[in-house]
């Protein structure tokens, strides 16, 4: 069984889901505002290290999607955060689109943006202890939208991806 199989069954054993846990610092500043906390790093981290290190996780959560502020945090007690995620017997991910922005020719639809510079943001993050991504796209839905553009556009960044993935797979095995 390749290891890609071993990762996917492991996400998914007993039920297991995945933790969307790749809130940018932005709308982790909302959200820790929200309750009249500073965004600040340490409080990030804090937040993160309560909710990776929570019971729940070992019966619940098979896999964790990070953002890259998140994956470079050591927790206050030596361990990365991959590492933490990994101890409760789940699989650390990574976000590594870089956002979704205007699609020219189309103000009101999105592109999702990131393959500049991928291979080596991939290589980085799996040393680091990913062992999956995610990759979005986005798309309006309406009677107008989503245009030829938009989806022909995000696929293909969806199968660039894929390409580079596959190209550093196929090199490492």
């Amino acid at each position: 069984m390749s290891e890609l199989n071993k990762i996917a069954l492991k996400i998914i054993s007993n039920g297991k889901g995945i933790l969307a846990a790749d809130e940018s610092n932005g709308t982790m500043t909302n959200r820790l505002t929200a309750v009249n906390v500073n965004s600040t790093p340490k409080n990030r981290l804090l937040f993160r290290e309560i909710l990776f290190s929570s019971e729940c996780m070992k019966d619940c959560i098979g896999g964790v999607i990070l953002y890259d502020e998140t994956i470079n945090q050591t927790t206050s007690f030596g361990k990365s955060i991959p590492e933490l995620i990994s101890a409760s017997g789940a699989v650390p991910g990574i976000k590594v689109d870089t956002g979704a922005k205007e699609l020219a020719s189309s103000p009101e639809e999105k592109i999702t943006e990131g393959l500049d510079g991928l291979r080596d943001r991939l290589k980085k993050y799996y040393e680091l202890g990913a062992r999956f991504t995610k990759w979005r796209g986005v798309y309006s839905i309406s009677n107008k939208y989503p245009t030829r553009l938009a989806i022909n556009s995000n696929a293909h960044a969806l199968a660039s991806i894929v390409k580079i993935i596959l190209l550093l797979v196929l090199k490492t095995s």
